[in-house]
């Protein structure tokens, strides 16, 4: 953003403005935020509620503020009708005067709180969207179970359109300063006429009650509508992230039409929730309507009646046409935006409880159970093909196996406890589905086929979390991690820890994104490292030198490569067989294994 000297803050403001302090201002960077716990019985509208009020130091001061405002706004008739009967019907030009001094005080009030209480929503909200989307955000990346599915489409609705609905605390702050509005209205009608007041009393809590029934199909429909939209946008996201998997496959019409049905779908949802808001507008109107012209017939009467003044009479209808803004808000406005709210606080508690650690009995009936402090871990895998597959400490074992076998160990070895396939997984002896999630992403990291990066650098994509970043960059022992990686996955033949790899790695081969996923693997620098295929996109030649850097960096390190190029198995110090044509477990000398690094 440019900024010159004349506007420091960089707002664009002019000369008559820029002098003004600037209150409030976004950080540099984002706030860190504790994630949304989940409870057990948290219901769509506790969760909703809980979301609503997690921002208080913001909330309460916006409901103080726009409390002010609204009753302000509904002062006004009540102070014109006072000075109609002790300033203009008298002749009094001090009386006059002192009341026109009220009214201009009051609308100072009524455009003072309304600012600061937008603001402070505005402020509120944007902090409840972050909290919320680092919240599933993490969820999504570090799922805590093996049930965690992969992040999809439908997770870019649940971080856009669910998101900013659930996290409204506007439908805290503004509905409370609509009901304080309603209920000073109907406390001054009561205090000039009490009759009339009695009506108002009595009358604005039934027909508030009796909108907010009508609006249950409108919600049901929300929701809906929302899970058919969310449904499209994913099918969207998804078809253009594999658009060249379904031109490769020549899938296009099929693609398109599966896509122009869940597009129908959202249409014709979209359709029935918009007529069922309109007749529930439509009703809420010609409820809220009839009420307002009964208390200003009623006040008309009692005038004709000598029962009321003039001032009186036009407080009086000022107050009741006051009464319909307040409740086409309330009704009109909070009721809907509740009912889209609790619809997206239920899909976001069901996205968040697919990946939550519930810390439930396991299928033998025990509690998840940590792993023992300084314990030399070891992989050990049951796949049904004969022997367990063992990887001691320390050892750098190659696996192997045909595509199926091979994929159904990697998604056993990724989704820890999910016993994927019929694969048993054991860590340091103790099988997956009584190991803390937690514990075991610590000690086992699993690097997938697939190569997914993100915009960014590739030095962001490689050590995300470097320490020192706050102070401006990384540090030297992670700096020379950062290199190591990237040499060991020879990455410096085409990229600097500077160099942009683009949207999802689009200013990379297909190789070269492979190898930078490779490095990332590395860099994290787990006590047991999983590779699955890590070298299928790259020549001959970069994977030689990718196998000899890999053994080196990985020496002393339990590591388990899941692989079918005979380069990457000859650099281990064991080979288990389990392709269809071999049934040995530990074939040594078959793959030309390493001399000197013998198995224990």
């Amino acid at each position: 953003m440019h900024r010159d000297a004349a506007d420091p803050a960089g707002l664009g403001r002019g000369r008559l403005t820029r002098w003004l302090p600037v209150l409030w201002q976004a950080p540099e960077t984002p706030p860190l935020t504790p994630p949304f716990e989940l409870r057990e019985a948290t219901t769509a509208r506790r969760f909703l509620l809980r979301v609503m009020f997690s921002a208080n130091r913001f909330t309460l001061p916006a409901v103080a503020c726009f409390v002010a405002a609204q009753i302000g706004e509904s002062l006004v008739p009540v102070v014109m009708g006072v000075a109609i009967d002790r300033a203009l019907a008298q002749g009094d030009v001090a009386q006059l005067a002192l009341w026109l001094a009220v009214l201009a005080g009051v609308f100072l009030v009524v455009a003072t709180g309304q600012r600061f209480a937008h603001q402070l929503v505005a402020a509120g909200q944007q902090r409840v969207q972050h909290r919320l989307r680092a919240t599933l955000a993490a969820t999504a990346l570090h799922p805590t179970t093996g049930g965690g599915r992969a992040p999809d489409g439908g997770l870019i609705s649940l971080m856009t359109n669910d998101v900013q609905r659930a996290a409204g605390i506007g439908l805290v702050v503004f509905p409370i300063g609509e009901v304080a509005a309603i209920l000073f209205i109907a406390v001054s009608l009561l205090v000039i006429h009490w009759p009339l007041g009695l009506v108002a009393l009595v009358g604005a809590p039934l027909v508030v009650w009796l909108m907010g029934a009508m609006s249950g199909s409108y919600a049901r429909s929300s929701r809906a509508y929302q899970a058919l939209l969310a449904h499209t946008v994913g099918r969207a996201t998804d078809l253009v992230a594999g658009y060249r998997v379904i031109k490769g496959v020549r899938a296009e019409e099929e693609a398109t039409a599966r896509y122009r049905a869940a597009s129908q779908g959202a249409l014709d949802g979209a359709i029935r929730n918009a007529g069922r808001l309109g007749r529930f507008l439509g009703g809420s109107g010609a409820v809220s309507g009839i009420f307002v012209a009964v208390v200003a017939a009623l006040a008309g009467w009692f005038t004709i009646e000598g029962q009321m003044s003039v001032g009186e009479l036009i407080a009086a209808v000022g107050l009741a046409q006051a009464l319909i803004p307040q409740m086409n808000m309330v009704t009109g406005n909070a009721v809907p935006a509740w009912a889209a709210a609790n619809a997206s606080a239920g899909r976001v508690l069901d996205r968040l409880r697919e990946s939550a650690d519930a810390a439930r009995p396991t299928a033998e009936g025990r509690p998840a159970a940590a792993l023992p402090p300084g314990v030399a871990a070891a992989l050990e895998i049951a796949d049904g093909g004969g022997n367990p597959i063992r990887v001691a400490h320390g050892e750098v074992v190659g696996l192997a196996a045909d595509d199926v076998t091979s994929a159904r160990i990697a998604t056993a070895l990724l989704h820890p406890g999910s016993e994927a396939d019929h694969v048993r997984v054991l860590l340091a002896g103790t099988p997956t589905h009584r190991v803390e999630p937690g514990d075991y992403r610590a000690e086992v990291v699993v690097a997938p086929h697939a190569a997914m990066l993100f915009s960014g650098t590739v030095a962001d994509n490689v050590v995300p979390t470097r320490a020192g970043i706050d102070a401006g960059g990384p540090g030297e022992q992670d700096d020379a991690a950062l290199r190591a990686a990237l040499r060991a996955a020879a990455c410096e033949d085409f990229a600097e820890p500077t160099t942009a790899v683009g949207e999802m790695g689009n200013r990379l081969s297909g190789g070269q994104r492979q190898r930078v996923a490779l490095a990332r693997a590395l860099a994290a620098d787990a006590p047991i490292l999983v590779l699955h295929e890590p070298t299928t996109a790259v020549d001959s030649v970069t994977e030689a030198l990718v196998a000899d850097r890999l053994a080196h960096l990985r020496a002393g390190r339990t590591t388990l490569i899941i692989t079918a190029a005979p380069v990457l198995l000859g650099a281990c110090d064991r080979v288990v067989d389990r392709t269809p044509a071999g049934s040995r477990d530990e074939d040594d000398a078959a793959r030309g294994v390493r001399t000197g690094a013998g198995a224990p």
